[in-house]
């Protein structure tokens, strides 16, 4: 099972990773969260900035949650969060 909190300690500080074009060096992967019209929220990730700017175009708006180094943080972080609550 993946320990959340061992994967919010592998997260960093956006103002880390430098903007380059149109991704960030060293290259980084995004956690966003997606708050539907109808209350519920979602999160999706990708490579940061694009995937953001991809977010926003498709749902009128995103957040940055956490960031990451490592993509398989960032698809593992995804899948805790949307977990439906037991």
């Amino acid at each position: 099972m993946i320990d959340l909190d061992d994967l919010i300690q592998r997260a960093i500080d956006p103002s880390t990773v430098k903007l380059e074009g149109t991704l960030t060096n060293p290259p980084s992967f995004g956690v966003y969260v997606i708050d539907s019209d109808d209350g519920s929220t979602h999160y999706r990730f990708g490579s940061h900035p694009v995937r953001q700017h991809e977010l926003e175009d498709k749902f009128g708006g995103c957040e940055l949650e956490y960031l990451f180094l490592s993509r398989e943080d960032a698809a593992a972080m995804t899948a805790v969060l949307n977990r439906p609550e037991s």
